[in-house]
């Protein structure tokens, strides 16, 4: 492939880079952990997702000190868990090295795109036989937007980043294995999906199809190939046999031990239920043209990225007008690839069509894809690459390195950029918003309390409280959510079932009446009919605790006045009590 074959004592050049690859690996630690200490740990975790995981993360250790070991297999067999069973329960057990706090929890993340990084640059400099290739695979992955996104980035503790990271793998390695040429390595294949399974359900879809997309080309080839092809396609029919069945046997019994929380949470959220046009609404999204585009677009612009592009498009043009070729030379130089190429682009479009097809729409799922479209620019870029005697090895190479360090530059300065942090007063107020709850239910003694919110964001909410008592106070706190959460949360609520809520509340949180209230989320827009008799009910029932205000908005926390001999739950204690 590219007529380039090993030369003899290339094992020095092999350390050398095997040692670059390592530096390389410390450089992104340095920057990843300069962010997180400076803009992600000391400040609230940023979109709903990623609070919940950290929540459960901390659960997880707690039972543990109480069950010790036994609480990480009932983590991995949770039938409750509807996403994935290993992402909390990897965060939970690289703790015991790091210790309980966020910067150890993010650290999966930073794991796993060294992992990929690995295994993209093996993969690529054993299929291709030329480093030069393996470097410009690790700058297309470190330019993309991808990695750096805001929600479903590296810095994002939510399952979706690592989800990216395994699905590349695991695409990487049917590449590595000739699309399913070579059996031990199809066993290795199995295992990369095995553990993408585990770590998000949904996955189980994507390899199951692509899977079946493969064997169903095969058998066609099968029926059609000459002799040598035909035995080929067998063995490749065998393979994806062997592994795809290895995937079932270990994935499929948990999935059957999730069914019900699986259904719940896609079918009841993500097909029947009302949240999907919701979430379609919040990006945007309102006609059929805007449904099929938006993963395209998603996926090219936010996640690939214009810096991405530009370094691939001007390797391509480069390489192309180097050599002068014409369509039939180039499809003749694509053509040992052509199995890698069909794997590929099957792998794209199987999750893109899966995605698309749901009205629900997410900025963050489609990255999914990314690995796998980097993969196919890399194999292209190879099949084009001018000849041996049109450019020297020592020029390649250099062509590599611009590209590598063109990437790990623009990687070191968005990465450790602040630009897309709200600001730090904000993020200070928001803090002390928490800890003040926080504070009060710790001084009177209150290990669970309820909560209502007169909105919805994600730096407010039962998740923030509960967070901030852990990590500020070192002290558990169970929250229930009540205006503002779970049912009466994005959807519209009725006057009377928020002034019911709010007599049940301990704390109420309100804003503004009309400030921010343009948001998609019915709740936020619904409220502004009855905001005042709330704000009237509030004063005469509850005594303000903390006030504020947070990117323009002012928030009043009020809570049941301290406790006398005539109200022992405090003021306005007769209006719904309940035993704590």
């Amino acid at each position: 492939m590219n007529d380039i074959t090993p030369c003899a004592g290339c094992g020095f050049r092999r350390h050398i880079h095997v040692a670059l690859l390592i530096a390389l690996f410390v450089a992104e630690a340095i920057v990843f952990y300069a962010h997180v200490a400076r803009d992600v740990a000391p400040f609230y975790p940023p979109r709903f997702d990623q609070l919940s995981y950290y929540l459960s993360t901390y659960d997880l250790l707690g039972a543990f000190h109480a069950k010790s070991s036994r609480a990480f297999v009932d983590e991995l067999l949770q039938p409750g868990n509807p996403t994935g069973t290993t992402f909390v329960l990897q965060g939970a057990l690289l703790s015991l090295i790091g210790g309980a706090n966020r910067t150890t929890f993010l650290s999966v993340n930073l794991l796993y795109f060294l992992a990929l990084q690995f295994v993209l640059f093996t993969v690529v400099r054993s299929c291709i036989g030329r480093i030069d290739f393996a470097w410009i695979a690790i700058a297309l992955l470190l330019s993309s937007a991808t990695v750096i996104q805001a929600a479903g980035g590296i810095y994002d503790y939510r399952i979706d980043f690592s989800a990216m990271c395994l699905y590349g793998i695991w695409t990487c390695l049917v590449v590595w294995c000739g699309a399913f040429r070579h059996t031990g390595r199809s066993l290795i294949v199995a295992l990369a999906g095995i553990l993408l399974v585990y770590s998000r359900f949904f996955t189980v879809i994507y390899i199951g199809i692509a899977l079946g997309t493969l064997l169903a080309i095969n058998l066609y080839e099968l029926l059609r190939a000459s002799a040598p092809e035909r035995n080929a396609a067998t063995w490749r029919g065998i393979n994806i046999l062997l592994s795809g069945g290895l995937v079932a046997a270990v994935c499929l019994p948990r999935l059957y031990l999730s069914r019900d929380a699986i259904y719940g949470y896609y079918m009841i959220g993500h097909v029947l239920g009302d949240e999907k046009y919701i979430r379609a609404h919040e990006l945007g999204v309102y006609s059929i043209a805007g449904h099929l585009l938006y993963y395209p677009k998603s996926i090219l612009y936010g996640h690939i990225g214009l810096l991405t592009w530009l370094i691939a498009g001007a390797l391509a043009g480069w390489s192309l007008w180097r050599d002068r070729l014409t369509a039939s030379e180039m499809l003749a130089r694509l053509r040992p690839f052509g199995h890698e190429f069909i794997a590929l682009g099957i792998a794209v479009l199987i999750p893109v069509a899966t995605l698309t097809a749901n009205v629900s729409k997410s900025p963050v799922v489609g990255g999914i894809v990314t690995v796998p479209i980097l993969l196919a620019m890399v194999l292209f870029g190879a099949a084009i690459w001018p000849g041996v005697l049109k450019l020297s090895r020592t020029r390649s190479i250099n062509v590599a390195a611009v590209a590598t360090a063109i990437a790990v530059s623009a990687f070191a300065i968005k990465g450790t950029s602040s630009k897309g942090v709200a600001p730090r007063a904000d993020l200070e107020r928001i803090t002390l918003l928490a800890r003040s709850i926080a504070t009060y239910a710790a001084e009177n003694n209150l290990d669970r309390l309820s909560m209502s919110t007169d909105r919805v964001v994600d730096y407010e909410n039962v998740g923030t409280l509960k967070l901030a008592s852990i990590e500020l106070l070192h002290r558990s706190l169970e929250v229930d959510g009540l205006l503002g959460h779970g049912a009466y949360g994005i959807f519209a609520t009725s006057r009377e079932d928020a002034l019911r809520l709010l007599a049940e509340s301990d704390v109420i949180v309100l804003t503004d009446p009309v400030t921010d209230r343009s948001h998609p989320y019915p709740m936020n827009t619904k409220i502004k009919e009855y905001w005042g008799e709330l704000w009237q009910w509030t004063n005469q029932n509850r005594a303000l605790l903390f006030s504020t205000e947070i990117f323009g908005i002012p928030y009043r926390v009020f809570v049941r006045s301290p406790p006398t001999k005539e109200h022992p739950l405090g003021r306005a204690s007769t209006d719904h009590t309940r035993s704590r």
